[in-house]
């Protein structure tokens, strides 16, 4: 050494006294990710829609276009099943529709959730496996009502060899109840969902293939050749908002609330109607009839409330005294009073629809055909006075009052499994929503669904 410093070599520089520096391979950053990717600094896979990683976070997924963010309303298909619903409902106006033990969920679950062909009309063996399990599972597990299972499992499959679009809400449900079926089980376990993420995507895939080919079918023309496919898709649409509402709602996002009280499941489910109106009789006549029948709905008519002494007569009387939540504050006289006497009115009709099957013979109910007990709650949402949803999504509180009793009925139906906690998260929200002062008017769905 002689006394003076000789310049570091770059073996010695500052980080590296221990070796040489190891540098990091070059890569290509890719621009094409989604927004919440690459804000993230992870690998995106690009799908659209939405990536898979959106996907399992639940979290809307954007693209960025030549310095353009690509929106949900940009893209060609609707990132989730909130923004199909509601576009569909668009070209959907309003009013009414009609709205076994379950087999082993393992007799026909494909080995591997991925490589489907959501986006055509040839299907490859995982959409055959997915068709194999909606034929012994799912179709048994929607109604559960074995006089119609003939209907669900041969005929729906029928029309879709005919109707692609049919086919492909036939797998996305099959998908769906999968990633129900998945998530339970792991729920149960302990573990992960990733299985029940990917049932997830693929059934939101099948659905907007299904989507396209359903909207096409209506701009071609509704008649009697295409009416029964129609109506099957829009039955099982339905079902599909409903459980894919409770695979994917937000449970803490900003509109959380919105989704419970129906922002976009309400417009989808009262829209149907104008799709089937037209050739409604039809089907009443033909091999669909005991679908869309409703049996003596229009003979039910409620009269003064109902004693105390039954558990009906005092859900009854508990239902009138809702009318207490709008004759007091303005005696009754305006037009939201009158739309919610419609609307408890119609309440009423739902509750007594739903009692009569507790009493029924036997051989009544083997006729009865398919909408029963369980499609009682349902009937409020096509029924009821559009005017209403607008008081509703006002917030005001006698229709979030009657909206809880919805929720309690809706919660008799919470062992379907596309229905199950809906029913009790409804109550929960409106009594969120309303507060202490509003709880006396709310007692009865509050101890249905387990809440008081």
């Amino acid at each position: 050494m002689n006394g003076s410093l000789a310049s570091p070599s770059p073996a010695a520089t500052p980080g590296s006294l221990h070796g040489p520096v190891k540098r990091r391979r070059a890569h290509h950053k890719t621009k094409t990710g989604c927004t919440d990717c690459r804000r993230r600094r992870v690998k995106c896979d690009e799908k659209k829609p939405s990536c898979r990683a959106c996907v399992r976070r639940r979290v809307p997924c954007n693209y960025t276009v030549e310095g353009r963010v690509v929106t949900d309303a940009s893209l060609e298909l609707p990132p989730t099943p909130y923004t199909a619903a509601s576009r569909l409902s668009s070209h959907l106006p309003s009013p009414p529709q009609r709205p076994f033990t379950e087999p082993p969920l393992t007799a026909a679950t494909p080995a591997h959730p991925q490589g489907h062909s959501a986006h055509s009309s040839t299907f490859s063996t995982e959409d055959l496996a997915l068709h194999h399990h909606w034929t012994v599972s799912t179709s048994l597990s929607i109604a559960r009502e074995p006089s119609c299972a003939d209907i669900w499992q041969r005929v729906f499959p029928e029309v879709g060899f005919h109707h692609p679009f049919v086919t492909h809400a036939i797998l996305s449900l099959a998908a769906l109840h999968l990633a129900h079926s998945s998530s339970s089980s792991r729920r149960h376990a302990g573990e992960g969902t990733r299985e029940s993420d990917a049932y997830v995507a693929r059934a939101a895939e099948y659905h907007n293939a299904g989507l396209r080919g359903f909207r096409q079918s209506v701009a071609d023309g509704i008649a009697e050749a295409n009416s029964e496919a129609l109506f099957v898709w829009s039955l099982l649409n339905m079902i599909y908002v409903f459980g894919m509402f409770r695979c994917q709602a937000p449970r803490n996002a900003p509109r959380a609330k919105d989704l419970v009280l129906g922002v976009e499941w309400i417009p989808m489910t009262r829209g149907i109607e104008a799709v089937l109106a037209p050739t409604h009789n039809h089907l009443r006549f033909g091999r669909m009839r005991r679908l869309v029948s409703v049996g003596n709905w229009d003979e039910l008519e409620p009269g003064p409330p109902a004693g105390s002494s039954s558990r009906g007569g005092r859900v009854d009387a508990c239902l009138c005294r809702a009318r207490e939540t709008w004759t007091d504050q303005n005696g009754g006289s305006d037009a939201a009073a009158e739309t919610y006497d419609e609307a408890l009115r119609i309440l009423r009709k739902c509750r007594m629809y739903i009692e009569q099957f507790e009493t029924m013979d036997a051989a009544t109910l083997a006729e009865w055909g398919y909408n029963r007990a369980w499609a009682g709650p349902l009937m409020f949402v096509h029924f009821v006075p559009h005017a209403y949803f607008t008081l509703l999504h006002q917030r005001q509180p006698p229709a979030l009052v009657l909206f809880a009793y919805f929720g309690a009925l809706l919660h008799g139906v919470d062992d379907f499994w596309y229905m199950e906690g809906l029913g009790k998260e409804i109550v929960e929200v409106v009594g969120d929503l309303l507060g202490s002062y509003w709880r006396p008017w709310i007692s009865w769905p509050l101890e249905f669904v387990g809440l008081d």
